[in-house]
């Protein structure tokens, strides 16, 4: 991290507006904080403004050495704000000014004790969060439905994973794990901590109080991997509530995919009742990131909260009611329904995120795969994912009408052009998006790091799984390193890629899978 000569503090401290009280290893004083200032993006600011000529990294030196075409493309500016962590821009390992005070407004406008900046995605803040609970070989209890991220904590830690196999509806896909399951399978054997993915892919929130109870009773931490719902922070009333405020611990957040700041971003928050501290969690983070954060996302970080702080409810109700519009248009379509909670005992515990639109379309004979394509092709939409009853859209504050109308207009056709029921041995499968969940032979890191081979498909039955296997989107795993290749997992696999869904594995076509040598 570079340093400015002579005497640096004060000069600092006056030019980026703090007191040298300010600068300081803990969290600023929730009373002097101001949600009206954006620090990060102010102290960059009057950085540039003074002047400095920066004879130290990045080598683009502003802009003078980078390639024209990119000047050209991203602007001066943000090669003017691309600068590096030093003692006047801050730093993520271990703020003591802008970022630390950024980060404090953010906590205070999320309901936390302590708030971390990532700029590498919700994934490094679900395994900071594992390294900082689960011990080293200790066992984590978690629903199958996690993302991939968590299988690379898994291996990073050594943690030694549980599985709870969720109730799985083929329209909606997992649903949450009650506070009774957790307490029982806490009461059957102990855990050193808990981890949850709300909402779920499909936008439902199961009520966490209970859930949250139960950890408290057993003394191990809860923590949530709530990467798609940062928002719901400032949704009305009657929408999912915020995982903190239902007695999460620690919460990963993955700010690009429903607030407004650049992609990458994400943050984590540590429950102001936490078992786990905010010093405990920093020591796991900074294990995993870089010593050289990109400060545009930082910055997009930083002004996106000002934003949220100022606007955030306006906007929100205003974008839930253009999506009841928007899902009113859809249901009057022969063929095609919006999911929703009211009336369907089974999500009786469960909030609807009301942004996240499921739209099923086995009713018009279409799979989701092929509506996809359709939007993406003729009407120049993209969905957010796509299975074989559904497709999945996020909106947001602020979307375009007219790409609003193109997907009317792709869905009136739909609508309009039924084909015969899809018949397919998974499409008929009432663990269509879960198969049972595979015997675990050893650990995720010992068969991910340790010596593998690639096999043929076919061959890989009763062999211990090296790697992970899934379908993006939504990324969660069928296979994870250490469980056992089934049958049934592989025909899901051939089903799934027959379909059209996207596999995310060492040989995507799944010719081979790569196994544990021996």
């Amino acid at each position: 991290m570079h340093r400015f000569p002579s005497s640096p503090g004060a000069l600092l401290a006056a030019r980026a507006g703090y007191s040298r009280s300010d600068v300081k290893d803990q969290p600023a004083n929730a009373a002097q904080l101001n949600q009206d200032r954006a620090p990060i993006l102010e102290t960059l600011r009057d950085y540039i403004a003074g002047g400095t000529y920066a004879f130290h990294t990045p080598g683009h030196k502003a802009g003078r050495f980078a390639p024209p075409e990119l000047v050209e493309l991203f602007g001066q500016t943000a090669f003017d704000y691309d600068l590096p962590a030093m003692t006047a821009t801050d730093n993520l390992l271990h703020p003591a000014h802008c970022v630390q005070e950024a980060q404090a407004l953010a906590a205070e406008v999320f309901g936390a004790a302590a708030t971390f900046y990532l700029g590498g995605g919700a994934t490094t803040g679900i395994a900071a969060m594992i390294l900082a609970a689960v011990p080293p070989g200790g066992t984590i209890l978690l629903p199958r439905n996690v993302h991939r991220s968590v299988a690379a904590a898994l291996v990073l830690s050594g943690a030694r994973p549980r599985f709870i196999e969720p109730q799985v509806l083929p329209h909606c896909g997992a649903l949450g794990i009650s506070g009774e399951t957790i307490a029982a399978e806490l009461a059957r054997e102990p855990a050193s901590a808990v981890l949850l993915t709300r909402p779920t892919y499909y936008g439902l929130a199961r009520d966490l109080c209970e859930v949250s109870a139960a950890c408290r009773r057993y003394g191990i931490p809860l923590l949530v991997d709530e990467a798609h719902g940062p928002h719901f922070r400032f949704l009305p009333e009657g929408a999912p509530r915020p995982a903190l405020d239902e007695g999460a611990d620690l919460v990963a957040q993955s700010a690009h995919k429903t607030l407004s700041s650049l992609v990458g971003t994400a943050q984590v928050h540590v429950g102001r009742n936490s078992p786990i501290s905010p010093a405990r969690f920093r020591d796991a983070f900074n294990l995993l990131q870089t010593t050289s954060p990109n400060y545009l996302q930082l910055i997009s970080l930083d002004a996106t909260r000002r934003y949220l702080a100022r606007e955030g409810r306006a906007l929100f109700a205003e974008a839930v009611s253009a999506a009841q519009r928007l899902i009113r248009d859809i249901d009057a379509l022969p063929g095609l329904k919006v999911l929703s909670t009211a009336g369907d005992g089974r999500l009786a515990d469960h909030r609807q995120d009301p942004l996240r639109l499921v739209i099923n379309v086995a009713a018009a004979g279409w799979t989701g795969y092929d509506v996809e394509m359709l939007l993406r092709t003729r009407y120049r939409v993209e969905d957010e994912l796509s299975d074989w009853f559904n497709i999945v859209l996020v909106t947001s504050p602020h979307d375009d009408a007219a790409a609003t109308e193109r997907l009317l207009a792709g869905l009136r056709e739909i609508s309009a052009r039924p084909k015969p029921p899809v018949k397919s041995k998974i499409a008929e499968a009432s663990n269509l998006l879960q198969p049972a969940i595979p015997p675990l032979a050893m650990t995720p890191r010992d068969a991910a790091l340790g010596p593998k081979q690639a096999v043929p498909l076919a061959r890989s039955v009763g062999r211990v799984c090296a790697e992970s296997i899934m379908f993006y989107p939504p990324g969660i795993p069928l296979l994870m390193p250490g469980e056992v290749v089934t049958a049934e997992i592989l025909d899901v696999c051939r089903e799934l890629l027959a379909g059209g869904a996207h596999c995310y594995a060492s040989d995507p076509a799944l010719g081979t899978i790569r196994v544990v040598a021996g």
